[in-house]
């Protein structure tokens, strides 16, 4: 399924699981604000194109997915926080906390790390639930470590290298994918397909983020919809190579995620994907 065809069934069922939480509106009110302020629903959306591969039904990838953008969203709240970047703009729009308060934006946050457990604690049967939520934590606890490095190398904490950088984005950004890409074979114990798509998800998220410190260093705000000159201190890979290095190392890394699809049975999938790497490129 294309991207933005997904995209609509998938905000239309996040609407349905958000009113199942019975959450409060002083929770609620922030984390819609941000859950729904335009993002492009990229890991959900590898979620439920794997998962229809494998005939997982439609309603559970919907779910998981949503515990997926939950949990990046949280991330993106409390990054752009005063105490760690300092963001004024996210997507265009007031960062959380510009837009309610900072107590709002740091308790919604930490909100974003616990729905995901519910949701699969309430719609899976036990073992599934084992599962996922075992998976999950292990990603969860990669994002919090990779953003704790992201910022100690900012603040010369510790000196950066190319396989530091690496690790802190791995545990940052392609902790995310490597669940999303690796989620369903792991729920059905296939485990030899695991290993690759979670290596696939790696990769891909190692090139997303590449290409993401392009666009940054590059874009324009009306392109980029954020703070530009928050990342002048940033430690990223472009900052220790050259742009072209860094780049063809990109590529690399992409090929490699898609050379798994392919190896996999994942034609169709493999194409979509292509598609989207030209969207990460341009946007």
């Amino acid at each position: 399924m294309e991207i933005k065809e997904f995209k609509e069934i998938f905000e239309k069922k996040a609407e349905e699981i958000f009113s199942e939480l019975n959450l409060l509106e002083e929770i609620e009110k922030p984390f819609k604000y941000s859950f729904f302020a335009g993002g492009k629903r990229l890991r959900p959306w590898i979620i439920y194109n794997i998962g229809r591969y494998y005939n997982i039904e439609e309603e559970k990838l919907l779910r998981i997915g949503f515990a997926v953008e939950i949990l990046h969203t949280a991330s993106l709240i409390h990054d752009d926080l005063p105490a760690i970047d300092n963001s004024n703009y996210r997507r265009g729009k007031l960062t959380n906390h510009k837009q309610f308060s900072e107590w709002q934006a740091i308790l919604t946050g930490d909100a974003g790390f616990v729905i995901p457990f519910k949701v699969f604690s309430n719609n899976f049967s036990i073992d599934e639930s084992y599962k996922l939520t075992g998976f999950f934590s292990e990603i969860m606890l990669d994002l919090i470590q990779g953003e704790a490095l992201d910022v100690a190398f900012e603040r010369g904490m510790i000196l950066p290298s190319q396989k530091s950088v690496e690790e802190m984005y791995r545990k940052k950004t392609s902790a995310l994918f490597e669940f999303s890409f690796g989620v369903i074979p792991y729920l059905k114990d296939l485990k030899e397909e695991y290993q690759l798509m979670k290596k696939a998800g790696k990769n891909f998220g190692l090139a997303f983020q590449i290409y993401d410190d392009l666009k940054d260093k590059y874009g324009k705000f009306e392109e980029v919809g954020k703070d530009l000159n928050n990342d002048e201190n940033k430690i990223t890979l472009i900052a220790l190579y050259s742009d072209e290095k860094a780049k063809n190392y990109a590529e690399f890394l992409f090929k490699e995620a898609n050379d798994i699809l392919l190896k996999l049975g994942l034609k169709d999938f493999s194409n979509e994907i292509l598609k989207i790497k030209q969207l990460i490129e341009r946007k």
